[in-house]
């Protein structure tokens, strides 16, 4: 009931945010938008997103042999298209890493025997490294973006907190020997998870900067399909902006308070597109159409879901059940 109720309070603050944005615009002139939209530019953009995607899914692979898993490419990069199809149904944007778990838990071959650990931890431990590691070079490119081009208008308190967070992933990758010290001992199932991931990647370092290296290409592939869905409705967006607005969109919207991150990630686009003299009406129109270019790609994964002969992977579910209650 209660996760119902988080549910329909993130649905309703979405729909809330859409309605006001909405009605803050001219309509005609944002249907007029939506509808000029040069198609060429949007079908380049679906192609670049689906390559950053499987370069995405190489990313995790990386991660996850670290932990033993021996699995094909194909195997992650199914898995993770699934993870993209099942996010676009969760409350959240990180909605699909549970599904991305069941099945590498589920499916995953020979992580027990290496790392004495349950496959469902490993798997999960895998995902996690795999977010943290893309939020934290896409942070970092905001932050870089933003002291390296100090002539577009942003408010201080932005400025600010995008080095912030950039400093404190940087400071929680330099402090893992410490904080792996400091975890021996707990059996407590979460810190236990949590160390089997400090214990694991600080002996990989070299596993950890590929899947930097990795991530860096995925975001600015991602800042370059900005700048062509501005010319997709006749807007200049200059690249050095786009590295910007991509990572501070990107993680506003994935704050937990709306609905996939629909509405935040509209009024985050809304927000700055503006500032460089973006009209409202084509700034939400921008908004839109990313959401149409990450949708349209990960139905990739519904089709894969449906082909794969075991879709219901009940059994992993039923352990991770277990094994948050645990």
């Amino acid at each position: 009931m209660r996760r119902s109720l988080t549910t329909l309070l993130k649905a309703g603050v979405s729909v809330a945010l859409l309605a006001f944005f909405l009605s803050r615009i001219d309509l005609m002139d944002f249907f007029r938008a939506l509808s000029s939209a040069q198609f060429y530019y949007i079908a380049a953009a679906l192609l670049i997103y689906l390559f950053g995607q499987f370069v995405s899914s190489l990313r995790w692979a990386l991660l996850a042999r670290t932990l033993g898993f021996r699995n094909p490419y194909r195997d992650f990069a199914s898995i993770y298209f699934i993870g993209m199809f099942f996010s676009l149904f969760a409350p959240s944007t990180v909605g699909g890493d549970v599904g991305r778990v069941i099945y590498l838990a589920r499916d995953g071959a020979n992580a027990k025997e290496e790392t004495n650990a349950s496959p469902l931890a490993s798997a999960t431990v895998s995902v996690l490294a795999d977010r943290a590691v893309g939020m934290a070079v896409l942070i970092w490119i905001g932050a870089v973006a933003v002291a390296a081009f100090p002539g577009y208008s942003l408010p201080s308190a932005i400025r600010y907190a995008t080095f912030a967070i950039a400093l404190g992933f940087l400071l929680g990758f330099f402090s893992l020997p410490v904080l792996s010290r400091l975890l021996e001992g707990r059996s407590n199932r979460i810190l236990s998870t949590l160390r089997l991931a400090v214990e694991n990647y600080r002996h990989h370092w070299r596993a950890l900067f590929q899947a930097m290296a990795l991530s860096l290409v995925v975001h600015l592939l991602q800042s370059w399909i900005h700048v062509l869905l501005g010319r997709s409705l006749d807007v200049d967006i200059p690249l050095s902006y786009a590295f910007i607005i991509y990572p501070l969109v990107g993680t506003f919207s994935a704050l937990p308070v709306s609905l996939n991150g629909i509405g935040l990630r509209e009024g985050g686009y809304l927000f700055l597109l503006t500032r460089v003299g973006v009209s409202s009406e084509k700034a939400i129109a921008f908004g839109l159409l990313w959401f149409i270019i990450v949708a349209l790609d990960s139905l990739i994964g519904g089709l894969i879901f449906v082909l794969r002969k075991r879709p219901a992977p009940a059994t992993a579910a039923a352990e991770a059940k277990n094994y948050v209650r645990k």
